[in-house]
């Protein structure tokens, strides 16, 4: 496999079609959060009855915290029950569009990738119509095979979390690594079963066989591509994630001051700093996303070009097989 030859392509596919960067946008919208907020929070309460705050807190900014956790402790226990079930839906909400959202995005590069590998050098880039029209009919299989692959891993990772814990701490964490190369083969079916309902146009069992059969007999070549995107993706995520944690520094050196107007002043750089460094991250990470994806789209149709589908033995029936 030519690793460098994709590599380059994946690059100038989505140069010469910008409109792939907008679905590698959508297709970072993962609705994969665990979405779980934890009230198991033991806190030290002073002798009069308030939480004690943290030490390093300023003076000012401890009386503000008291005052605020003060006026939670006056809210009726109704009224909080509302408001978790109102969060609840709202985050159930959120994580179905997100998960749309993400979908149409990944869908979008994909079958955006196929179209372009498969057009004239000449030829206009394509449109955000164009791809549109080209993944409707595999939208919908797609977003299925998302929904039944977050589901079942959510219900495996709450039976096994436990076993697997005690099998890793009992195997001084050897089982641990072993579940590396475990979780790399379960992504990469993953993502080859999604190629496979847009690249071929299969159901989801048959396009699962597709991407099990590429992945076995291809299984050097995939794992070395996933190395090099793998790692490359993760270092260039960590990168990108830069400005947002430097964009926290306001906040938290003026957290420990004594005057509340000092944190009040942190808190207004983060939140600038913050609103700056978002969308330029959103973007970089949308092209990202776009590469890797069009880069795994390019390897699948060069490995899919050296394995074509297995042909189907029809079996004709008695009497035409006397006839003939």
């Amino acid at each position: 496999m030519k690793f460098g030859e994709i590599l380059s392509k994946a690059w100038k596919t989505i140069w010469k079609h910008k409109i792939l960067w907008l679905f590698g946008i959508l297709a970072g919208c993962s609705a994969s959060g665990s979405g779980r907020a934890s009230s198991n929070v033991n806190y030290s309460t002073s002798s009069n009855g308030y939480q004690d705050m943290p030490s390093f807190l300023g003076p000012e900014a401890q009386h503000s915290a008291e005052q605020f956790f003060r006026s939670l402790a006056d809210v009726q226990a109704g009224v909080w029950v509302l408001v978790g079930v109102s969060i609840f839906i709202l985050i159930l909400a959120i994580s179905f569009l997100s998960l749309m959202a993400s979908t149409l995005g990944t869908t979008g590069v994909i079958k955006g990738t196929s179209m372009a590998d498969q057009a004239a050098e000449d030829d206009k880039p394509l449109s955000f119509g164009m791809i549109f029209k080209g993944l409707k009919p595999h939208f919908w299989k797609v977003l299925l095979m998302t929904l039944i692959v977050n589901i079942g891993g959510f219900i495996l990772g709450v039976i096994l979390v436990i076993p697997i814990l005690i099998l890793t701490v009992c195997t001084f964490f050897l089982a641990g690594i072993l579940m590396i190369p475990l979780g790399w083969f379960i992504t990469t079916l993953v993502r080859f079963t999604t190629i496979a309902i847009v690249e071929e146009n299969l159901g989801i069992i048959d396009a699962v066989k597709r991407a099990w059969n590429l992945l076995i007999k291809n299984l050097g070549n995939v794992a070395i591509m996933f190395l090099i995107l793998g790692v490359g993706g993760t270092l260039l995520s960590m990168f990108l994630a830069i400005p947002i944690i430097l964009s926290l520094l306001p906040v938290i050196i003026n957290i420990t001051s004594n005057g509340i107007e000092a944190v009040r002043g942190g808190v207004t750089l983060t939140l600038i700093f913050f609103a700056i460094a978002l969308p330029i991250v959103i973007f970089l990470g949308g092209v990202l996303k776009a590469y890797v994806l069009s880069a795994w789209t390019l390897t699948y149709r060069e490995i899919t070009a050296e394995t074509p589908l297995d042909p189907e033995v029809i079996s004709l029936p008695k009497e035409k097989k006397e006839k003939s």
